[in-house]
């Protein structure tokens, strides 16, 4: 029994585990490794797809079931196995309407196997390919029959993540016009959430990252949850976290809110969220 066998910790991916290029620091997979050997339970709570994070997977060292879909599902990649938390409720009435109401939006549907892509974007497909991500372009009528999640997007004007977490103001304008809509018409039946200033993700309103790493850590007897995030859609499982640990470059929102204040993404936030339980529980 380790110092850390009581604990699951649940980091969110992008600028949280990893720096603001994508990287993963080399301190942060030192510190999970060790969090691990003290027993602790560590995995993965993130708004990413089984397809957008499969590149991924080999480069953590992640010992639990990992939490994707932003909540909507569990994975476990060395069994292939998918447990679904919630389906999108009528999705495909959902995409035609946005459609006809804001057309500059890019949407896609984030299923098993393929992110389903709405709309020809040449530069949108250089970036799956640039992240490893198997994409296909279809008509509406050619998306699965449900799915778990769906996504709202600006522009493709590079091949990188880092193109959705700065806008120009009039986009962010259309943008912020297309949440506020999604939240007023459709909140009662789905959740509306912002993994970054230009990326709106849509899935079942009865899910969360913090009700799935919640149920999680029921199912794996671990007693105290901890979390690390950096966006509003980390709110969730930040606020149901019994510890919850924020880089202090995080989107400006998630500050003052009483989280623990870590080193930067590009510095390692995780493995400052790992010192700062081993100062805790040492």
């Amino acid at each position: 029994m380790g110092r850390f066998s009581h604990i699951l910790f649940a980091s969110d991916y992008d600028r949280t585990l990893t720096d603001q290029r994508s990287r993963i620091p080399q301190a942060n997979l030192d510190a999970i490794l060790e969090f691990e050997r003290e027993g602790g339970a560590f995995t993965m709570a993130t708004g990413r797809s089984v397809p957008m994070y499969s590149d991924c997977h080999a480069r953590i060292p992640t010992n639990a079931p990992l939490v994707l879909y932003n909540g909507a599902a569990f994975y476990e990649y060395e069994t292939d196995t998918l447990t679904p938390l919630a389906w999108l409720p009528d999705g495909k009435a959902l995409l035609s309407d946005m459609a006809a109401r804001f057309p500059k939006l890019w949407a896609e549907v984030q299923g098993i196997d393929y992110h389903y892509v709405l709309g020809d974007c040449p530069m949108r497909m250089a970036f799956y390919r640039n992240n490893r991500c198997p994409a296909k372009q279809v008509p509406m009528e050619a998306l699965p029959a449900q799915f778990l999640k769906c996504a709202f997007y600006g522009d493709f004007f590079d091949d990188t993540v880092r193109q959705f977490f700065e806008a120009e103001p009039e986009e962010l304008r259309y943008l912020n016009e297309a949440f506020d809509y999604l939240r007023s018409t459709y909140g009662d039946v789905l959740a509306v959430d912002r993994a970054a200033l230009r990326i709106i993700d849509v899935q079942a309103r009865s899910v969360s990252k913090g009700a799935a790493v919640r149920a999680l850590a029921k199912q794996l007897g671990r007693t105290l949850v901890v979390c690390a995030g950096d966006a509003p859609n980390d709110l969730s499982m930040l606020d149901t976290a019994d510890l919850a640990f924020v880089p202090n470059d995080c989107a400006p929102s998630l500050l003052g809110r009483g989280y623990h204040v870590v080193r930067s993404c590009n510095e390692g936030a995780i493995a400052g969220a790992v010192a700062e339980l081993e100062r805790m529980f040492g």
